[in-house]
């Protein structure tokens, strides 16, 4: 993970009530949750790009998602990435795809 400069400029946006429940990582997406967390309602994967590196990320959290909730993921279709629509279809995931996002929501 990289914390890019521009980060605090786009959480502002959100302003504070929202950025209040925004948790960003500055570890690897594979840990997944930490002990005693509460559900996530909404995750974005954005993992290395590499079929396993997406399947692990999901793996680790999808024992942490609330019922709906959705996850993102990063660069599906991109050309350069076809690692992330690989998981996707590994994982057997449905779900609709958004600009290069691919939405998946929890039963």
């Amino acid at each position: 993970p990289c914390v890019r400069h521009e980060r605090e400029a786009y959480l502002d946006i959100a302003g504070p009530n929202v950025r209040a429940r925004i948790d960003l990582r500055e570890e690897p997406d594979s840990h997944g949750p930490r002990g005693g967390e509460p559900r996530v309602s909404m995750l974005f994967i954005d993992s290395s790009h590499e079929r396993d590196a997406v399947m692990a990320a999901f793996g680790a959290w999808r024992d942490a998602l609330e019922p709906g909730a959705a996850v993102a993921f990063h660069d599906y279709d991109h050309a350069d990435y076809p690692g992330v629509r690989e998981a996707i279809i590994a994982l057997g995931l449905s779900g609709q795809q958004s600009g290069g996002l691919f939405v998946w929501r929890a039963p």
